[in-house]
This record gives C-alpha cells, sequence and structure tokens, in this order.
C-alpha cells in the first residue's frame, strides 16, 4: 500500500530528524501515521517529493 511513502518519511528523519518529519507531516498534511493508510498514488508520492525538496533544498530520491 503505502510502501513508497513510508519510505520517504524514513528517508527524511536520517537527513533532517524529528524536526523534518513534522515539516513533511506538515506540507503534506499526511502525518506518519497515516501515511501507512495512503495510496501510493502519483498525486501523493508527487506531493511528498515537493515537500522533501523544499525541506532538504535538494531533489528528493527516486524510490
Amino acid at each position: 500500500m503505502a510502501e513508497k511513502l513510508l519510505l520517504y518519511y524514513k528517508y527524511i528523519s536520517e537527513v533532517a530528524g524529528v524536526a523534518g518529519k513534522m515539516k513533511l507531516a506538515q506540507e503534506t498534511k499526511i502525518p506518519s501515521t497515516q501515511a501507512s493508510m495512503e495510496a501510493d498514488s502519483p498525486q501523493n508520492i508527487a506531493l511528498f517529493k515537493q515537500a522533501i525538496e523544499k525541506i532538504t533544498g535538494k531533489p528528493a530520491p527516486h524510490l
């Protein structure tokens, strides 16, 4: 189901810590606890990539 979304949460945790996870939840409006129930839809993936780029200043990894 939300395999990629969870991988994006794992990635942001590694590069930006807890503060990064909080920012990702704020930007996407999908907290990590809800991400496991969301679909890996193209829209959700694009939303997460955009948020990660905004948070880190780097392109999001291709997962």
